[in-house]
């Protein structure tokens, strides 16, 4: 597994578990655990927007290593 595969692996994992907390958010029966699971959800969204990030960094940086 190359890098690059390894980060859509991570975003996958990430989009799944931000999934299971919306639906563990919807099935919530007070507010504070509703709030808990979205707070969560928001984590994997952020760490989703870090694994971009990162693949587009390490992109930049391979493609510039090619030039020389």
């Amino acid at each position: 597994m190359n890098w690059r595969q390894f980060i859509r692996v991570m975003k996958i994992d990430e989009r799944g578990a931000r999934a299971k907390y919306k639906v563990a958010s919807k099935a919530a029966k007070s507010q504070a655990m509703k709030e808990i699971f979205e707070k969560l959800a928001y984590e994997e969204e952020v760490h989703i927007d870090v694994l971009n990030r990162f693949e587009k960094e390490l992109t930049s940086l391979l493609a510039e290593e090619k030039k020389r």
